[in-house]
C-alpha cells in the first residue's frame, strides 16, 4: 500500500515546497523537531539524493512555520495544495506551467490555479477532465492566449492556451518558466512540482503507506460537519471513526474493509459538491480495487438497505455483503457522545492488521 512521491528540477522550486512540508508536519504536530519534519519532507518531496542547494535550512523552516500557522485558515492550505498537486499530475504529460494565486484562498469562486499550456493542446486537456468526470467551461481569454477555460476539483482553476507555445517540443526544451499578464499583473508561471509515478518506483521500501497518504485528508474531515438531523454525532471525523470502530469489529480481519470505513466520506475534503465522484479521484490507483468498490457505490449499499433495487452485476459482485455491512456501519456511526479512538490510534490499528497479513 503505496504512495505517489514528488520530484522536481528546480532546486529552488524543491527547497521552497520541502520547507512548507516540513512547516507542515509541524504545525500539525506530526513530528516534534525540525531536524525530523525536514527530513520526513525530503523523503516525501525526492526520489533523488538531494543537494544543498535543495535543502532548506532550519531558520527558512521557521520563517515558513510563522507564515503558515500566521494565517487563520492555514489547515484548508495544506487541503488546496493537494488539489493542485492532482491537477498537476493530470496535465503532466503536456508539460504545463502553474501560477498559484495564494491569496484566492477560501474566497470562494475566485481561482486560484492558473495554468498555461500550448494551444494545441486543448483537445487532450478536454479529454483528460472529461476522462475523471470534470466538467469544463469556456471562458473569455486574455489577449496573449487563443482560448481559454474554467474547471473545479474542489478548487476553482483556469487553463489559458497560449499559440506561442510549442506543444510537439520535448520536456527539456519547452520552457521552465514564462511570464503573462493576469488581470491588471504580470504574474511568473512555473513548473508545478509533479508527483512521479508508483509504477515508476521499484524501490519499495522507499514509498510510503495509506496512512501517511491519506492522513492529512482524513484530519480535515474534522472541520467537515453534516446535517444534524442525519448526523446528530458532529463532524465527519468523529463519524468517521465510529464507522471504522464498527467495522473493525464486524471484520476484524479484514484490512481493506476497515480502511473502506474510515475513507468511505474523504471525498467531502475534496469537492463536498460531489463527495462520492471527488473520493474516488482521491482513492483511484492509490487503493485495491475492493476499497474504491465499497467507497464507490457506498450510496447504492444505501439505497438498496432501504428497498430500492439495484442493478444485478452489483448484487452478483463477491464483494455485496460487505458493501451493505459498510452501509450499515455507515449508518449506525451516527451516535453523538460516544466513545471512540483517535485518528492516530485507528491508523495504527490499521498499520498493524497489514504488518500481521503480510507475516502470516
Amino acid at each position: 500500500m503505496t504512495r505517489r512521491r514528488r520530484t522536481s528540477d528546480d532546486p529552488q522550486q524543491l527547497r521552497e515546497r520541502i520547507a512548507r512540508e516540513a512547516a507542515r508536519l509541524i504545525a500539525r504536530h506530526k513530528v516534534k523537531t525540525f531536524h525530523t519534519a525536514r527530513m520526513r519532507a525530503m523523503r516525501w518531496l525526492s526520489q533523488q539524493r538531494l543537494t544543498s542547494a535543495e535543502i532548506p535550512t532550519q531558520e527558512e523552516v521557521m520563517r515558513e512555520l510563522e507564515r503558515l500557522t500566521a494565517s487563520p485558515d492555514w489547515d484548508r492550505q495544506g487541503s488546496v495544495q493537494w488539489l493542485l498537486d492532482e491537477a498537476a499530475i493530470w496535465l503532466d504529460p503536456l508539460s504545463p506551467l502553474l501560477w498559484i494565486n495564494w491569496q484566492a484562498v477560501g474566497q470562494g469562486e475566485e481561482t486560484v490555479g492558473h495554468w498555461v499550456l500550448p494551444a494545441a493542446a486543448e483537445g487532450e486537456v478536454q479529454q483528460i477532465l472529461e476522462a475523471r468526470t470534470i466538467a469544463t467551461q469556456p471562458i473569455r481569454s486574455p489577449e496573449w492566449a487563443v482560448a481559454a477555460l474554467a474547471f473545479s476539483n474542489g478548487i476553482p482553476h483556469r487553463i489559458y492556451f497560449d499559440g506561442t507555445l510549442d506543444a510537439t517540443a520535448e520536456s527539456d526544451a519547452s520552457p521552465e518558466d514564462i511570464e503573462r499578464l493576469i488581470g491588471s499583473q504580470q504574474e511568473r508561471f512555473t513548473r508545478p512540482v509533479l508527483a512521479a509515478s508508483v509504477e515508476d518506483e521499484e524501490d519499495a521500501e522507499s514509498e510510503l503507506s495509506w496512512a501517511d497518504y491519506f492522513r492529512p485528508l482524513l484530519e480535515s474531515l474534522a472541520g467537515v460537519t453534516f446535517n444534524s438531523e442525519d448526523h446528530p454525532e458532529g463532524d465527519a471525523l468523529y463519524h468517521s471513526l465510529q464507522v471504522y470502530q464498527l467495522g473493525r469489529d464486524l471484520h476484524p480481519y479484514d484490512v481493506e474493509f476497515q480502511w473502506a470505513c474510515l475513507l468511505h466520506d474523504i471525498g467531502y475534503v475534496v469537492d463536498a459538491r460531489t463527495p462520492c465522484e471527488a473520493a474516488l479521484r482521491v482513492l483511484s490507483g492509490r487503493v485495491t480495487e475492493r476499497v474504491e468498490f465499497l467507497v464507490g457505490n457506498l450510496e447504492a449499499g444505501h439505497q438498496f438497505l432501504n428497498g430500492a433495487s439495484q442493478a444485478k452485476s452489483l448484487r452478483k459482485s463477491e464483494d455485496f455483503s460487505l458493501l451493505l455491512d459498510l452501509a450499515r456501519c455507515d449508518r449506525n456511526g451516527r451516535e453523538a457522545g460516544e466513545s471512540t479512538l483517535s485518528l492516530e490510534e485507528a491508523i495504527c490499528e490499521l498499520e498493524r492488521l497489514e504488518n500481521y497479513g503480510e507475516t502470516n
